[in-house]
């Protein structure tokens, strides 16, 4: 539910440029500048389109830095469904809903805006042009993950796998640079998840009793 397709193959995110390797540190400290500095509850609605039957739904985010994420979300026939990822810790209820997501964890924390760097990173190259710096990040499994920032702020990714495109991640932002809209592409199964937030709150820390599996 986390990627969508469209028909014709996502383009990259950047123009092709010359990249140079760079040390996984170094893409770890860029990777944490994207976490957000405060506390946030988002109100969401959500559309997941396979090309059959599109469903759709509302829900709730729960975002608390530096690594943790509430997924609360009504599913039609389901129900309810949640999802947490607390720093390596992860649980949901449905609990198939966790090992279908966790496989692409990044994916979810990008739609927020947030760099996860893969658990195996086989290498890491960089392309810098003006303020924009476009990462091409390989991990174990033999994806290769390109993500395009403006300074410290996430603008879109794509996941390939050889020479082949199998996902695309669109972020559309207000004046203020918060995200308002994320679409995400998976080329290979033919689907769509839009998710567009309708109201945002910022604060103080959430009770911690959130984060734990009832």
């Amino acid at each position: 539910m986390l990627l969508a397709a469209c028909s014709r193959p996502p383009a990259p995110v950047a123009p092709a440029g010359v990249f140079v390797p760079v040390s996984p540190g170094e893409f770890r400290a860029a990777a944490a500048r994207t976490v957000p500095a405060a506390s946030a509850l988002l109100a969401i609605h959500w559309k997941y389109d396979d090309g059959d039957e599109p469903i759709s739904g509302r829900g709730a985010v729960r975002l608390a830095p530096p690594d943790s994420l509430r997924l609360d979300v009504g599913v039609p026939v389901v129900g309810r469904a949640t999802l947490v990822l607390a720093g390596d810790t992860a649980w949901s209820k449905p609990g198939s809903l966790v090992r279908q997501v966790l496989p692409s964890r990044s994916v979810l924390w990008a739609m927020f805006g947030v760099v996860w760097p893969p658990d195996s990173l086989v290498s890491v190259e960089r392309d810098q042009e003006a303020d924009r710096r476009t990462w091409r990040v390989a991990g174990a499994d033999g994806i290769v993950t390109t993500l395009e920032l403006r300074g410290d702020t996430l603008l879109g990714a794509t996941e390939s796998r050889g020479d082949r495109a199998i996902g695309r991640l669109d972020l559309t932002r207000d004046a203020s640079g918060a995200i308002v809209r994320a679409v995400a592409t998976d080329v290979e199964h033919g689907a769509r998840f839009t998710m567009d937030v309708d109201h945002r709150e910022t604060g103080g820390a959430f009770p911690s009793d959130i984060w734990r599996r009832p």
